[in-house]
């Protein structure tokens, strides 16, 4: 059973991108926000690939947190938006070990199950702090959260 989510058609109006959601670090050529959206779901993570790449991020996929590791090493991701239940590696674990290879990327978790909270609870004790953004999203809230980020 698919998590549900809520879809804005991809035909639809274009934002435009905010002066603050420009990627202003030191690598300069790159313009837009890279995010690499990871769950387990491939429709989920396809659609929401597409509605961030519409409006002006650089987003890639990934279906679990191997995959998600290996994608960042190439990608170089600013944001990693991972579902937190998933087989073999939770979001948790994966924000985890983003956080030790890639200490500047920013791991935001997003779920719509109740057994998050004891992960997110384990991930603090060892003082891993992740936002947790609730699923169902709406796609002009996580844009607007996403970019209020930078």
């Amino acid at each position: 059973m698919l998590d549900p989510i809520v879809f804005l058609p991809l035909d639809g109006p274009v934002l435009p991108l905010s002066g603050n959601s420009t990627y202003e670090g030191p690598d300069t050529a790159r313009l837009r926000l890279r995010v690499l959206v990871v769950d387990d779901e491939p429709l989920i993570a396809e659609t929401v690939t597409a509605i961030l790449n519409v409006h002006g991020f650089e987003a890639r996929e990934a279906n679990s947190g191997e995959d998600a590791l290996e994608v960042a090493r190439s990608f170089q991701p600013d944001i990693v938006l991972s579902d937190v239940l998933m087989p073999r590696m939770t979001g948790v674990d994966l924000g985890v070990r983003l956080r030790r290879e890639f200490p500047q990327t920013r791991v935001l978790l997003f779920s719509g199950q109740a057994a998050t909270s004891e992960l997110m609870r384990k991930a603090e004790e060892k003082g891993y702090h992740f936002e947790l953004f609730p699923k169902p999203i709406h796609p002009e809230e996580l844009i607007a959260r996403l970019r209020g980020l930078v």
